[in-house]
C-alpha cells in the first residue's frame, strides 16, 4: 500500500511540474533553443568562427560541410598589408606617418595589424579545411624610424651662421644613416649630405671620412657654409679644446675633462697644483703667463703646456664610454646663403628620393 501511494505522490508532482512547464510556454521559451548539448561542439565552434570571419571580412564565408569550397585562399588584406614594406624614418608635419609625394609609401594601418587576420589555408589533399586565426604579432610589434627636421636659424644672410638641424626620435630602436640625404630649398638646388669623420685626429690635414649615422635621439646641425675644421664631425668630450681658436655655430660644448681631475704626478708642489686648478675647462694652455711663471719650477710649466689641449684629452679620455657626445655638425661648403629669408620650403628627402620631412616659413 506505501508503494501505491508513493507512486500516486510521484505521479502527481509529474503531471503539476509538466503543468507549469506549459503554462511558461513549453517548447516555445526562448531558453528551450539555447544550452549545453543542443549543438556538437564541432558545429558550434563552426558557426562561432563563421561569426568571426563575417564581422571581419566583411562578407558571408560557407562554413557547413555541404558548402565548404574544396580550395580557399588568403585574405587580400592581410597579403597585402605584408607586402608593402614602410620606410623608416618617415614622417609628416604632425609626426604621423605620410606618404611622398614623388614616391607613395604605405603604411599599415594599426586597426589592421593590430587585430588578428583571419584567412583559410588551401589544400588539394583536404576537403575539411577549417578556418584559422593568426595574430600578426610581426606586423604589430613594428614602427618606422623617424627623423625631423627643424629650420632654426635657415633666415641667416651669412652661411656659416646658417643652419638647420635634422633629429632622429629616441623611440627609434635603429641607427638612421643620413648619407646621400638631401636638402632642398624654394630654389631648386639641392644639396646632398657627404661623409664626415667621427674622430678627429690632431695634426691629420686630411680625417679618415666614414658615413653619417644618427643613433636614436641624435641631432646633426646642418651648418651651410665651411666647416672650422675642414670636415663635417662628430662631437665628443674633448671637442670643445677647438672652440679656444675657432668659432662654431652654434657654439660647441665647452665641457672637457679639467685637467685637474687628472692623474696627476706626484711630484708637483702646491704652488703647481694651485695653477693647475686656475686652468678652465677645455683650455689649451700654450705658455704659461708671466705673473704666475716665476713662480712655477719648469717640470710644473712643462708639464700643463703638454696636457692642457686637446691631443692629451683625446689620448685620456677616447676609451671612455661617453666620450662622443649625441650629435654631428655637418657642412654644406656653401660660400653664399642657400635658403630664403622668407616664403621659404626646405624639405628633406632620403637617398631614394622619397620626402622624410618639410618645413615652410
Amino acid at each position: 500500500m506505501d508503494a501505491m501511494k508513493d507512486l500516486r505522490t510521484f505521479i502527481l508532482i509529474m503531471a503539476i511540474l509538466a503543468f507549469v512547464w506549459l503554462f511558461t510556454g513549453g517548447p516555445l521559451r526562448p531558453s528551450a533553443k539555447s544550452g549545453w548539448f543542443l549543438y556538437r561542439p564541432q558545429q558550434k565552434g563552426e558557426q562561432q568562427a563563421k561569426k568571426e570571419v563575417v564581422g571581419v571580412l566583411g562578407k558571408k564565408v560557407p562554413i557547413d560541410e555541404e558548402e565548404r569550397p574544396k580550395t580557399r585562399q588568403t585574405s587580400s588584406s592581410s597579403s597585402s598589408s605584408s607586402a608593402s614594406s614602410p620606410l623608416p624614418y618617415f614622417r609628416g608635419d604632425d609626426g604621423s606617418p605620410r606618404a611622398s609625394s614623388s614616391s607613395r609609401i604605405s603604411y599599415n594601418d594599426d586597426k589592421t595589424t593590430n587585430s588578428a587576420s583571419v584567412f583559410f589555408a588551401a589544400t588539394n589533399q583536404s576537403s575539411s579545411a577549417k578556418p584559422k586565426i593568426q595574430n600578426s604579432t610581426s606586423q604589430s610589434s613594428f614602427r618606422p624610424d623617424f627623423a625631423t627636421l627643424k629650420t632654426r636659424r635657415a633666415k641667416e644672410a651669412d652661411p656659416d651662421q646658417e643652419y638647420v638641424e635634422i633629429k632622429t626620435d629616441k623611440k627609434n630602436k635603429n641607427s638612421v644613416k643620413i648619407t646621400g640625404w638631401k636638402l632642398k630649398g624654394k630654389t631648386g638646388l639641392d644639396i646632398a649630405i657627404g661623409k664626415g669623420a667621427s674622430y678627429i685626429y690632431t695634426n691629420v690635414a686630411d680625417q679618415p671620412q666614414e658615413d653619417i649615422y644618427l643613433k636614436p635621439g641624435e641631432k646633426a646641425i646642418i651648418v651651410s657654409g665651411k666647416s672650422p675644421l675642414g670636415t663635417s664631425f662628430k662631437l665628443n668630450k674633448c671637442i670643445g679644446y677647438f672652440e679656444q681658436f675657432h668659432e662654431f655655430t652654434p657654439e660647441i660644448n665647452t665641457e672637457c675633462p679639467l685637467l685637474r681631475d687628472e692623474d696627476l704626478p706626484d711630484n708637483l708642489n702646491d704652488t703647481c697644483l694651485d695653477y693647475i686648478d686656475r686652468v678652465s675647462s677645455c683650455q689649451t694652455v700654450v705658455s704659461i703667463p708671466y705673473k704666475y711663471s716665476f713662480k712655477l719650477s719648469s717640470s710644473c710649466q712643462d708639464y700643463v703646456t703638454q696636457n692642457a689641449n686637446y691631443k692629451t684629452c683625446l689620448d685620456n679620455h677616447k676609451e671612455d664610454d661617453d666620450f662622443y657626445l649625441p650629435g654631428w655638425r655637418i657642412y654644406l661648403d656653401r660660400s653664399e646663403e642657400l635658403w630664403k629669408k622668407k616664403r621659404e620650403t626646405i624639405t628633406l628627402y632620403d637617398e631614394k628620393n622619397n620626402i622624410i620631412d618639410s618645413k615652410s616659413y
